[in-house]
């Protein structure tokens, strides 16, 4: 069978079933942001990978050197959030084409390298080679964890709150201004592209978070709500229900996505690239976490929906009914 007739999640499933013969008892492997093993008691090394390849993750001309070193990062820190951890290192590799100017190559590591000082983070090695081409990127990182804080996909309880760290949908909308010329609002076009270009891994809020010993499961916002979410009930055996009136959607998603005739709401929950936190709590923890959030972090937090015994996802429109909902964003194949 064809990948593209497979589909990118049932390879990934069957690639780590042939792979978990290699597990350990000491280590997490495919399923979850990064891999978690354990280097010491109770201390945990966290290793994330990522590949970009130009016309797929990226297109050129379309972004800077600077703004892609600085996403290309980004990605990844992300990663290492969703596992509540601290990121220490990153192993950068670029498949280059010939015509590819040096002053490119160097402004992707000046936009890189500003990110990467951010948050501490050293880039500690990598290789470049020649590519017919596109451009290709992997980045490799590393950080560590203590292992009673880590967070997994796998321990949410029906029942809990759906929660996550910010709005959606605005990288997308970006992507959509990027394709076509429509005219809006300069603050929320700049929001938008903001989003797209250069999202802020939610590094510090993980830590946090962490640290209140709240989170029963976590990950991050990649590929887009639903889809991201299926992966999450996958790995917890549950089933999660959505609340469209409470799905938090950015302002520049709501004025720009009816100009593609598209609902604000089916780009917030399809768009991707997020790089928000989407995580579960029990209940009766949601009021004195939220409050404290909001005091840190200046920014409030959302309650998407709860996890339920049923298998699947489904939503409960704003107008009362319950509809069942598929994933309609990208897939690779």
């Amino acid at each position: 069978m064809k990948i593209g007739e497979l589909g990118e999640r049932a390879l990934i499933k069957q690639i780590a079933a042939l792979v978990a013969k290699t597990a350990t008892s000491e280590m997490v492997g495919i399923g979850d942001d990064a891999a978690v093993t354990q280097v010491r008691p109770g201390s945990c090394l966290v290793t994330s990978k990522d590949m970009l390849v130009e016309g797929i993750h990226f297109l050129l001309p379309g972004i800077t050197a600077k703004d892609l070193g600085y996403k290309s990062l980004a990605v990844n820190l992300s990663d290492i959030a969703a596992m509540g951890g601290v990121p220490r290192h990153a192993y950068v590799a670029l498949a280059l084409p010939q015509a590819t100017e040096s002053k490119f190559v160097l402004d992707f590591y000046v936009g890189l390298v500003a990110l990467a000082q951010q948050f501490g983070v050293a880039v500690s090695g990598g290789d470049t080679v020649a590519s017919p081409g596109p451009l290709v990127i992997s980045i490799t990182i590393q950080g560590e964890v203590q292992r009673e804080s880590v967070f997994l996909r796998s321990g949410a309880k029906p029942g809990d709150l759906l929660c996550t760290t910010g709005p959606l949908g605005a990288s997308a909308t970006g992507l959509l201004l990027l394709q076509h010329h429509y005219s809006c609002d300069q603050e929320l076009r700049d929001q938008a592209m903001q989003a797209h270009y250069r999202p802020l891994p939610r590094v510090d809020e993980a830590l946090w978070l962490a640290e209140q010993d709240v989170v029963t499961a976590a990950m991050d916002l990649s590929d887009g709500l639903l889809q991201d979410l299926q992966g999450l009930c996958e790995a917890s055996q549950c089933g999660a229900l959505l609340y469209e009136q409470d799905v938090p959607i950015h302002a520049a998603t709501t004025a720009i996505a009816p100009m593609h005739n598209l609902s604000p709401l089916t780009l917030a929950l399809n768009g991707g690239e997020d790089y928000e936190l989407l995580f579960t709590i029990p209940p009766e923890c949601f009021a004195p976490l939220a409050q404290a959030y909001q005091e840190r972090f200046l920014t409030p937090l959302s309650v998407v929906g709860k996890m339920s015994t049923e298998i699947g996802i489904k939503m409960v429109t704003k107008e009362g009914k319950w509809e069942k909902l598929e994933f309609t964003g990208y897939q690779h194949f």
